[in-house]
């Protein structure tokens, strides 16, 4: 529920809280992220939902948020490869599927917000691989993130 709700929110529900909160959206058909799997093991995550799904995001102070309302806009907010399949390339993939998943629910444009190098938080994957998934740069010059940048593609 990280990046969904403030948070103060996810810290004092505690994780058994937030991971029923995240089963009811799964259950009540929400679009909240897709998994890789390796040899029928699941081995990736990436979160991928409209923009205005995630608080943390549209509450930013150093991401520049144009047209907040927008659900055409997608952002993929987090990637996540389990150890053990680190280093065998699942992230592209993840990032091409989360694309076409938003693509086909009708998003028109899907963001999201990489560190620029390494080290840094690699939950949100990182921007080589972003640009290599023909992502670009957006509004470079309206952020005051120091480590992540926002990146968008047009779909």
């Amino acid at each position: 529920m990280a990046r969904r709700l403030p948070a103060t929110t996810v810290a004092k529900n505690g994780n058994a809280e937030n991971r029923a909160a995240l089963h009811e959206l799964v259950q009540a058909g929400d679009r909240v992220g897709l998994i890789g799997y390796v040899e029928d093991h699941p081995a990736a995550w990436c979160a991928v939902a409209p923009r205005p799904e995630y608080y943390a995001i549209m509450h930013s102070r150093t991401l520049p948020i144009d047209d907040p309302d927008d659900t055409s806009i997608w952002a993929i907010n987090c990637l996540f490869v389990k150890t053990g399949y680190r280093g065998q390339g699942l992230t592209l993939p993840m990032i091409e599927a989360a694309v076409d998943y938003a693509a086909n629910a009708g998003a028109r444009i899907i963001e999201a917000y990489p560190v620029k190098t390494l080290p840094g938080d690699p939950g949100r994957g990182v921007l080589s691989t972003f640009l290599a998934a023909g992502f670009t740069p957006y509004a470079e010059n309206r952020t005051t993130a120091k480590r992540n940048i926002v990146v968008r593609r047009s779909l």
